[in-house]
């Protein structure tokens, strides 16, 4: 069986700095399957952004970017708006997407795609 590919969107991957909580970790625990990270390029040039800021946003980013070198994550390039693509990408491939976007997160249940996010400041959840 193919590893099931989880494509995880920038507001995830700063859960970890804002609220202590290992995403990576908490996927591993709640996905039964085997899975692989993806994330999109686009993912990566917002993070490099953010990155450069002072203050919370800017430190999570650089702790995010950390978190995507420890962990093995297999980078996609994409063009255009990232949710766009990561929306397109999922239904595609029949991903699952780790986002706290409620727009996008609507977009993909809508088109029955599974969705991991952040339930409460203790864990997260798929629907």
């Amino acid at each position: 069986m193919s590893a099931k590919k989880v494509v995880l969107d920038t507001n995830f991957l700063l859960v970890p700095y804002q609220f202590g909580i290992d995403v990576f970790v908490e996927i591993e625990r709640v996905l039964e399957v085997p899975h692989e990270f993806i994330i999109p390029s686009g993912v990566i040039g917002e993070l490099e952004r953010l990155g450069k800021g002072k203050g919370k946003e800017g430190a999570a980013a650089r702790f995010a970017k950390k978190l995507i070198g420890k962990n093995k994550c297999t980078v996609v390039p994409g063009e255009g708006n990232v949710d766009n693509w990561i929306f397109e990408y999922a239904v595609r491939e029949e991903a699952l997407v780790a986002t706290n976007d409620r727009a996008l997160r609507n977009r993909l249940k809508n088109r029955r795609v599974k969705v991991i996010s952040l339930r409460s400041r203790s864990g997260i959840g798929v629907v």
